[in-house]
Order: C-alpha cells, then sequence, then structure tokens
C-alpha cells in the first residue's frame, strides 16, 4: 500500500529530520532574525519620509541609513547560517538515506532484484535521492523563512493600517487555490518524471554494457534510434515538470497586481479624505510588495514539496520491500560435520509462475563429489541457487547435516559456502582486494598462497602493477581464465566445506579449462561440492553425477555406471563427443 503524502511527511520528518533538533532550533530562530529585519525595513521607511522628507531632521538623516545597512547585514549573517546549517541536515538526511536503500539492497531476496533493472536502482539512487535533497533544503530556506517574513509583514501592514490590510489579503486564498491546484498536477508530472528518468538510466546501461554485442551486430542506429525515443520521452516530460512549475508565477504576478491596485484604490481614497499619510501608505505598499514575494515562494515550494514526495515514495517502496527470506540472529548457528546435503520432496516455482522443480530428492554425501547434468532449463541452476538460500524454498526440505537451512542463521549458511560460477563477477578494484574478498582478515601472503592453489599467480606476476594491478569493471582488462583463476582463488581463501560450482569451465578454451580445472582440483579437496557442467568430460572422475530433467532427478550414478545404465546420459555423452 502507497503512503500517502502526508504519512511521508511525517516520517521524513521523524526518522531523520528529528534528530537535528538543535540545528533546527538553530535555524528557527535565525528565520526569526531574517523575518523580523525583513519587516524592520519595511517599517523604517515610514519614520524615514516623516523624519527626514517632512520634519527635515538632519539626526534621522544619519540614524536611518546606519539603521537599515545594519539592519540588513544582519538579515544577510542571518541568511547565511539559516542556509548552512539547512545545507549540513540536508546532506547528513541524503547520505542516511542512500546507507538505508544500500543497506535494503544487499540484504533484498534475490527474486526481488532480479524483477527490477539494475538501471532503475540507479535512478533512484541518483535522482530520486537529489529531489529529495532539493525539496528538504527548499523546506527550510523557503517554506520556514518565506512564512514568518510574510507572518511578520502582516504585522507590519496591521500596524500601519488594519483595513487596507484586509483588502490586500483577500487574494491570499485565490493565491492558495491557485498553488494547491497546481501542485496536483506537478505530482503526476513528478511521478512520470521519474520514471521516464529510470528507464533513461536502464537503457543507458544496457548500452554501455552491450556495446561489443552492439558493434559486431552493426546495430549501432537502431540503438541510437530507441536511445534518442527514450531521450525525447524523458526530455519531454522533464519540461512537463519545469512547465508546471513556472505555471504559478504568471497567476501570482496577475494576483499580485490585482492586490496592489486595490490597495492603492483604496488607499488613495482614504487619502483624500484626510485618513492615511504618505509615509504610512509608503511603508504599507512597500511591506505588501515585499509580502507578494514570500507569497510566491510558498507557490512555488509547494510544487518542489510535490516532486519531492513522490520521489521518497519510490525510495520508501525499496526501504519498506518485504523479504522472504529473513536474517533472524534468534536461530541456531549452522554446524558443520561431514557437509552432507539432503534434497526432500523439493517443489519450487519462481515468482513469475514458472514450475522450476518437482518432487526433486536426492543425497550428497560429505565430503564428496556431485555433478548435475542435463539439458539447458532442466532445473540445474535452481537447485544451486536454493542451497545458499538465493531463493525462498516453501515446499520440501534441503538438510545440511541434518539441519533444515530454513531454521538456521542465514549468515552462518552462507559463512559455510562458497560459490563459482561462469557468471564471474569481479569488482573494480586490485587483484589483491578481488582474492582477499573471501576473506577480508586474510594477510598477503594467505592471498598468493590461494592465487598458486588457483594457478593464477603466474598471470598476477606478469601483469603491470602484480597484485596491485586494477583489473577493471568486472574484470574487463583479464581473460576469461584468468578471471575464473580469480574467482576460484577467492573461494579458496574463503576456505568453506561446501563448494557450488555452476558451469565454471563452460566458456573457457582448452588451455584456459585445464588451468582453471587443475585449480578446481584444489578447491574441492576434502569438501562437499557439487557442480553443474556443460562439459561431461569434466564430471567423469566426480563420485556420483545426477541426471536432472525437467526439475526432477530421473537417474544417478557413477560416470561409468551411467554410460553403461542410463538412455539420456548416454545420448548426452555422446553427442558432446560427436560435437567435439
Amino acid at each position: 500500500m502507497e503512503l500517502s503524502n502526508q504519512e511521508v511527511a511525517i516520517r521524513i520528518f521523524k526518522t531523520q529530520i528529528k534528530k537535528y533538533f538543535k540545528e533546527i532550533l538553530i535555524i528557527f530562530l535565525f528565520v526569526i532574525i531574517t523575518s523580523l529585519t525583513t519587516a524592520f525595513i519595511a517599517w523604517l521607511l515610514d519614520p524615514a519620509i516623516k523624519k527626514i522628507f517632512i520634519e527635515k531632521n538632519t539626526s534621522m538623516l544619519i540614524l536611518i541609513p546606519v539603521a537599515i545597512i545594519v539592519t540588513f547585514l544582519i538579515k544577510a549573517l542571518s541568511i547565511f547560517i539559516v542556509r548552512m546549517t539547512t545545507i549540513k541536515i540536508a546532506f547528513n538526511v541524503l547520505r542516511n538515506i542512500q546507507v538505508l536503500m544500500t543497506g535494503k539492497i544487499l540484504i533484498s531476496d534475490l527474486s526481488y532484484l532480479i524483477e527490477k533493472h539494475s538501471g532503475k536502482f540507479i535512478s533512484n539512487f541518483a535522482n530520486d535521492t537529489r529531489i529529495l535533497l532539493s525539496t528538504i533544503m527548499a523546506f527550510s530556506l523557503s517554506l520556514v523563512k518565506e512564512s514568518f517574513t510574510l507572518i511578520a509583514l502582516l504585522g507590519v501592514m496591521f500596524y500601519q493600517d488594519w483595513q487596507l490590510s484586509l483588502v490586500a489579503i483577500t487574494m491570499i486564498p485565490f493565491a492558495a487555490y491557485a498553488s494547491k491546484r497546481i501542485g496536483k498536477k506537478m505530482q503526476k508530472a513528478a511521478s512520470e518524471n521519474l520514471d521516464a528518468f529510470g528507464n533513461f538510466t536502464k537503457f543507458l546501461s544496457e548500452i554501455l554494457r552491450g556495446t561489443s554485442v552492439i558493434q559486431i551486430y552493426q546495430r549501432e542506429k537502431e540503438e541510437l534510434k530507441k536511445f534518442s525515443e527514450i531521450i525525447n520521452l524523458r526530455l519531454k516530460k522533464e519540461k512537463k515538470v519545469e512547465q508546471t512549475r513556472h505555471r504559478a508565477g504568471p497567476i501570482m504576478e496577475t494576483i499580485n497586481a490585482i492586490a496592489i491596485a486595490l490597495v492603492i484604490l483604496f488607499a488613495g481614497y482614504r487619502s483624500i479624505q484626510g485618513a492615511m499619510e504618505i509615509g504610512q501608505f509608503v511603508s504599507f505598499l512597500t511591506a505588501l510588495m515585499m509580502a507578494y514575494q514570500p507569497i510566491k515562494a510558498l507557490a512555488g515550494i509547494n510544487l518542489t514539496i510535490q516532486e519531492g514526495l513522490t520521489a521518497a515514495k519510490r525510495i520508501y517502496k525499496i526501504i519498506d520491500q518485504s523479504n522472504e527470506i529473513v536474517h533472524d540472529s534468534k536461530l541456531p548457528l549452522l554446524s558443520i560435520g561431514e557437509g552432507k546435503i539432503e534434497f526432500k520432496d523439493i517443489n519450487f516455482s519462481y515468482p513469475d509462475g514458472t514450475i522450476a522443480l518437482k518432487k526433486l530428492n536426492f543425497e550428497v554425501k560429505g565430503k564428496s563429489s556431485a555433478a548435475l547434468v542435463g539439458l539447458s532449463g532442466s532445473g540445474k541452476s535452481t537447485i544451486l541457487n536454493l542451497i545458499p538460500r538465493f531463493y525462498n524454498l516453501k515446499d520440501g526440505s534441503i538438510k545440511i547435516d541434518e539441519q533444515d537451512i530454513n531454521k538456521v542463521q542465514l549468515e552462518s549458511l552462507r559463512k559455510n559456502i562458497s560459490l563459482v560460477s561462469q557468471d564471474i563477477m569481479l569488482f573494480d578494484d586490485t587483484v589483491k582486494a578481488n582474492i582477499g574478498y573471501g576473506d577480508i582478515l586474510a594477510n598477503e601472503n594467505q592471498i598468493k598462497e590461494a592465487a598458486k592453489k588457483a594457478a593464477a599467480d603466474e598471470f598476477i606476476k606478469n601483469l603491470s602493477n602484480g597484485y596491485n594491478t586494477i583489473i577493471g569493471e568486472s574484470g574487463i582488462k583479464l581473460s576469461g581464465g584468468q578471471k575464473q583463476r580469480l574467482s576460484i582463488a577467492r573461494a579458496i581463501l574463503k576456505n568453506s566445506p561446501i563448494i557450488l560450482l555452476d558451469e565454471a569451465t563452460s566458456a573457457l578454451d582448452t588451455e584456459s579449462e585445464s588451468q582453471v580445472q587443475k585449480a578446481i582440483e584444489n578447491l574441492i579437496e576434502n569438501k562437499t561440492t557439487i557442480i553443474i557442467a556443460h562439459r561431461l568430460s569434466t564430471v567423469k572422475n566426480v563420485n556420483k553425477i545426477f541426471v536432472i530433467e525437467n526439475g526432477a532427478v530421473i537417474e544417478q550414478g557413477s560416470h561409468n555406471e551411467l554410460i553403461n545404465d542410463s538412455v539420456v546420459y548416454k545420448k548426452l555423452y555422446n553427442q558432446q563427443n560427436l560435437n567435439n
């Protein structure tokens, strides 16, 4: 259920703003000073005209200009303090919000992250938070300051002439109504603009990742055309936001003009009747004209707030996303003995309803190796992803040494598992940092030893800066085999009792595969290992092979047993031999 504007505003205040209570008091104090000095400047015009231009008072000729200079200096200093304090609060809130969003994403269910494109998350971080930052700053610098300033100027107006003041403020309800109407349109325009920006970042990230594919298939013109359309849509939505924002300007100017005209008409009539002095009128008119500046600003800030609240709703939608897989510290820790893994009566479907596993039953003995083989889409990767609980298993159970993985602490489960995938994830950092990711407490010697076991030490030494070489985004500066060996070195360093290998050699050439295979042998020694293999020749020596078809185990045994007894396995094996 989506939060209302009021609920979002209250939540931002309670969870983010309220903690800066001292700074808020400072802002309010100097906002009041700013408002009073603004009103005082308007009031000073009355004695200035009376004492200097009418009474010809020479002492006031010095005192009043000095008072005006001092008042402006106090006002300027107050505005500066308000702005600096507001910036401090706003950027602290921005940091807190982004940390909350990051923390949430890091513990979110994989199913939720897959459903939403990474580019849209980037939009939430970059664009939505920026808009929220602008709104918080505008709230303090405009809403609070201009509200107090308006009150102070209205005080001067009523002090000078309450009847004339009543005439002037008759236009304020019209201004408020116009602001409210435009505010509703702004909320809709802002929502559409944020969605368009999300699509923009989504498509941009795909272009950056897929440049080589685009170029080899010569689709530059088509992609440029598509991206141009997305840019045009984004700019169209952004233009609509800006047009809506500035729609209030002409309305406020018209209302201001009508108010001033009415005041001059009414004041002129009263002056003819001898009921109003010129100094009093000039002071009143100055206060009125100064008062309509806050009214215009308040109309504009309403639009900014509507835009900010729309962005905040999108942010809190991420933060409030409920997880099916809960990090419960009250559950017991996983205790690993032999590392036996048992799948019992597993049924699993993805969130979109796709059935992946049906009545799956099998067991992998502790400190043994097992391979999952079968056609693409048979459910092999799903089985692997269920072990570290990347997806939530609701029907059936997976037990490690007789402990249900749903009933142990998630951190302790994942601590005991290492995953090496064909989709290698390396960070834009040094070789040393990428290997050390497996154990942040590891020293340099331990990192180098892991690299040696992964057959990576030799090529690392030949890099420009050895272990301190920056490898680029996703390890782009390395070959496929080199990236895979770094991934294996990272897993070796983690030293988990359970190893999951998801087609770790499928995309490698023969030489690279041979090197990676040696590294894998070092990795899985005395570990419970489950391997998904594209090339059946790489799993001939595992303890047991499970043939997966339509989400279930249809046959199992050693390589020799399956070659002799399994029609499906023998067919797969022979097809690969023919292709090779």
